[in-house]
């Protein structure tokens, strides 16, 4: 890519840097999902090819779970959908329940299997890393995500079929904790809702900053990394893996909590903003500044990382 390159980021491990001079709105990277799956909660109200959320949908005639717009998109859908069709079909008839489908990390893991079985773990000339150089975190785990993890790679092992190429537990908990850290919110076409979960490599290796230089849009089916003011040649791009919103308390709780590291940027160091990020906060039943913004159970389970914003489906592409 002629934007940024890979380095090594002091204190953060790997990242990306601009290699020459970007403007606000400026692109640094497009890329599409690795792989991508439908929430749970959402399975039987939006398309599972496009993404889209439609009051009427066809369900898929064999596995019975997998919905889409029409069979255009059942066919566009088809190429990730095959493998996994036949595993939810005979996932479902273990307990004589045939509309079940294992959970969405499960679901997902399973998509991102058959991809490096069939393909590996570099996509194209433009992906600068693989799958098996990303960080799981599991050795950072709490006792009980630890715990959750064994169940879902218990029901992996249950899901996945036996005509698949077998995988040694140690590489499954490597994809589960991808996935864990990794993981992106995909919207649906109005872009206000998070419908699902998807793998974006390249996105994966930008590190995070409370006061981030960049931020992430959904267009069109694949995310764009988009700069939000000048950038130097030379310089860290960044996002926020949290609200910045925040005041520094609570940012540092939640990334140390969700992704396993003290943030040292400058607004964390210096407590920059937090006076004017306080109104309206109670503290002991007392209004004293803005909002406290806790990051929801739900959220955190549904991997929301980054804020993603989408290009309008009536908009014209963005170049």
């Amino acid at each position: 890519m002629d934007n940024i390159e890979v380095f090594d980021s002091p204190g953060k491990g790997r990242g990306l840097r601009a290699t020459k001079e970007l403007l606000s709105g400026d692109v640094l990277f497009s890329e599409p999902p690795f792989a991508a799956v439908v929430f749970d909660s959402l399975a039987d109200k939006i398309c599972h090819s496009c993404f889209r959320r439609q009051d009427k949908l066809q369900r898929c005639g064999q596995c019975k779970f997998a919905q889409y717009c029409d069979k255009t998109c059942q066919s566009a859908g088809w190429k990730e959908h095959k493998l996994e069709c036949g595993a939810i079909k005979a996932f479902g008839a273990i307990g004589d329940n045939f509309s079940k489908a294992p959970n969405e990390n499960i679901r997902l893991a399973a998509r991102i299997m058959w991809r490096l079985d069939k393909e590996g773990g570099v996509m194209s000339d433009m992906q600068m890393t693989s799958l098996d150089d990303l960080e799981n975190h599991i050795s950072d785990m709490p006792e009980d995500d630890l715990k959750e993890l064994k169940v879902d790679i218990h029901n992996f092992l249950d899901y996945w079929p036996r005509n698949s190429k077998q995988h040694r537990v140690d590489d499954i908990s490597h994809i589960f904790g991808v996935i864990n850290c990794n993981g992106f919110t995909v919207s649906d076409q109005r872009g206000l809702n998070a419908v699902g979960v998807g793998l974006f490599p390249n996105l994966c290796l930008v590190n995070h900053d409370c006061w981030p230089n960049c931020t992430v849009i959904l267009n069109h089916g694949k995310i764009e990394l988009r700069a939000l003011g000048k950038i130097e040649p030379g310089e860290e791009v960044t996002v926020s893996y949290v609200d910045f919103l925040n005041v520094t308390e609570d940012r540092q709780r939640q990334l140390k909590m969700h992704y396993f590291f003290d943030c040292t940027c400058e607004h964390c160091k210096g407590h920059i903003k937090d006076d004017l990020k306080m109104g309206g906060k109670e503290v002991d039943g007392v209004k004293v500044g803005a909002c406290e913004c806790e990051i929801h159970p739900c959220i955190v389970k549904q991997f929301k990382k980054y804020f993603i914003f989408e290009i309008p489906e009536s908009s014209h592409p963005l170049p």
